[in-house]
């Protein structure tokens, strides 16, 4: 049995994470400032959260989806992922008003979510056929 590599295990660890804040910032946040108006400052997270999130998650998903192909052949984690990634920087865009929408806040929730989830599914999938792998290690 092979493990897979310390830094692609790390990868997506770091990839399901960042996908998991990223649900967290765009989902339960605005929920509970909604529910707490009068705390919503406290909440208030940098305006380049969208873009540093992005920026962490490109590499990490990088580095595992290569390492996870090379070990498994599969390339729906790969297009899956990549598909998140182009979710998340439309949510970007939709978010710093780059991208025309009739609501930029619904578009950047809506986009950013997919995209977490999509690039969460990538990692976990990714995760799960490197394992069904380890057999086939050298």
């Amino acid at each position: 049995m092979c493990l897979p590599a310390p830094r692609a295990r790390a990868a997506d660890l770091l990839g399901v994470s960042l996908s998991f804040a990223c649900l967290v910032h765009c989902l339960a946040l605005p929920l509970l400032i909604l529910l707490a108006p009068a705390l919503s400052h406290w909440f208030a997270l940098p305006e380049g959260v969208h873009a540093v999130i992005l920026l962490l998650a490109l590499p990490a998903a990088m580095v595992a989806m290569s390492d996870g192909w090379r070990r498994h052949r599969r390339t729906a984690p790969v297009f899956l992922a990549s598909a998140g990634l182009g979710l998340l920087a439309l949510g970007l865009a939709a978010h710093e008003g780059w991208l025309a929408a009739a609501n930029p806040e619904a578009a950047d929730r809506l986009l950013t979510s997919l995209g977490a989830l999509s690039l969460s599914g990538a990692h976990l999938a990714n995760w799960r056929l490197r394992h069904r792998a380890d057999g086939r290690c050298t």
